[in-house]
C-alpha cells in the first residue's frame, strides 16, 4: 500500500511540474463560437488570381490607399513601399522597425503601427513617435489603426503578453489581453476595451464614424461607437481567423482577411485550460500539428453583419493572407509572411464576367 501511495504521489508531482513547471504554458479558458457552416458555400468556388505583383516584396502585412490615389503598403524589412503611375513599386519611407498598420490622417499625413517602435506619424523630418513600444512604451503589440474625421486616432495593442513574432504562443495560450486605445495626440491615450483575444485589425466608417474591429482568436468582428466605447458583436463564426480589416465606402461592405482556416482540434482545447497545459509538453517534444490550409482567404460583411462575399484562392506553399481590399476596381491581397501582393476580380469589378 505504501507504494501506492508514494506511486501517486510521484505521477501527481510530474503532472504538476508538466503543468505549472518551468516552461510551462499559461494556458486560459475561451470558448468560441465554431465556424458558421451557413458561410461554407461563400468559400465554395476556388478563385484564380488575375496576377501577382513584385514577388520580391515580402511580408506586405497591410495595404492601404493613399490620398494621392496610390497604394501603399508596409514591408518585413521595415519599408513601406508605394505603387507607383507606371504600376511599379517605389519605397516611400523606412520605419526602421516592424511596420503593420497603416492609416491616413484628414491631412494626408501617414500614421503607422509599427509593432516594434509604437504608434508612428511621418512628419517632414521624419518620424515621431506618438505611443512607444515596451519596455519604454505602452504598446507591447502595436498591430493596426485607422484615423477618424476629427484626427483621434483608434489602433489595436493585440496582446500585453506576446509581442510581434510571438502569436502562436497567444494562439495556444487562448490568451485575451488585447486592447482597443484612443490615442488624441503624442503619448494621450485612453482605453476603449480590454481582455481580447488577440484584438487586430481596424477600420471605421467615415460615413457614421462607427469602427469594425477583428478579434482574431474568436473569429469574431466588433462594432466600436468610440464616442461611447460602446462595443457590439457584428458577426461572428467566421470560418478563419480574421486579420486585417478595410471598410470600402463605394460599396459600404467591410472586408476582412483571414490567414488561416479555424483549428477545431486546437480550439477544443481552448475549454480544457489543464488538458492544454500537459498537451503543450507534448507539443514541445513532438512540434505542432499540420496546420489547416492557408489559401488567399478573405470575407466580405454589409454593415448589419451580413456575410455577402467569400474569397479562396488556390491551394498554395505560401502563408495565407492578412490583408485584402478593393481598389481600382480589383481585390489586392498580401501578407505577413508572403511574397508579392496577389490581386483577385472584386466581385461586381474588373477581370469579373
Amino acid at each position: 500500500m505504501r507504494w501506492i501511495v508514494i506511486g501517486i504521489g510521484c505521477l501527481a508531482a510530474l503532472v504538476s511540474l508538466a503543468a505549472w513547471g518551468p516552461g510551462s504554458l499559461n494556458a486560459m479558458q475561451l470558448v468560441n463560437r465554431p465556424a458558421d457552416p451557413a458561410l461554407e458555400s461563400l468559400f465554395a468556388p476556388v478563385r484564380e488570381p488575375l496576377r501577382t505583383e513584385r514577388a520580391d516584396l515580402h511580408g506586405a502585412e497591410d495595404l492601404e490607399p493613399g490620398p494621392d490615389g496610390r497604394l501603399y503598403t508596409s514591408l518585413a524589412d521595415g519599408r513601406i513601399m508605394v505603387r507607383a503611375a507606371d504600376g511599379d513599386w517605389v519605397e516611400f519611407a523606412d520605419t526602421g522597425g516592424r511596420p503593420l498598420g497603416l492609416s491616413f490622417a484628414p491631412d494626408g499625413s501617414l500614421f503607422v503601427a509599427d509593432a516594434l517602435r509604437g504608434l508612428l506619424h511621418r512628419t517632414d523630418a521624419g518620424w515621431d513617435v506618438w505611443l512607444g513600444a515596451a519596455p519604454e512604451g505602452p504598446l507591447v503589440f502595436a498591430d493596426d489603426l485607422t484615423v477618424l474625421a476629427d484626427g483621434r486616432i483608434v489602433m489595436t495593442d493585440a496582446s500585453l503578453r506576446h509581442p510581434y513574432g510571438h502569436h502562436m504562443e497567444s494562439f495556444l495560450e487562448s490568451e485575451q489581453t488585447g486592447r482597443i486605445l484612443l490615442v488624441t495626440s503624442p503619448g494621450e491615450f485612453t482605453e476603449l476595451a480590454g481582455g481580447l483575444g488577440f484584438i487586430n485589425g481596424v477600420d471605421h466608417d467615415p460615413a457614421n464614424g462607427l469602427v469594425y474591429i477583428n478579434e482574431t482568436w474568436t473569429g469574431r468582428i466588433w462594432r466600436l461607437d468610440p464616442d461611447s466605447g460602446e462595443m457590439s458583436v457584428l458577426i461572428e463564426g467566421l470560418p478563419g481567423y480574421p486579420d486585417n480589416l478595410e471598410f470600402d465606402s463605394a460599396t459600404g461592405l467591410i472586408w476582412t482577411a483571414m490567414p488561416s482556416l479555424r483549428s477545431p482540434s486546437l480550439e477544443a482545447l481552448h475549454a480544457r485550460p489543464f488538458v492544454k497545459r500537459l498537451v503543450w509538453r507534448w507539443l514541445q517534444l513532438a512540434g505542432l500539428p499540420a496546420l489547416p490550409d492557408r489559401p488567399a482567404m478573405a470575407i466580405a460583411v454589409d454593415r448589419d453583419g451580413h456575410a455577402v462575399y467569400g474569397l479562396t484562392g488556390p491551394a498554395e506553399a505560401q502563408e495565407g493572407t492578412t490583408t485584402a481590399l478593393v481598389w481600382n476596381g480589383e481585390l489586392w491581397t498580401a501578407g505577413l509572411e508572403r511574397d508579392g501582393i496577389t490581386v483577385f476580380a472584386a466581385p461586381g469589378g474588373r477581370g469579373t464576367e
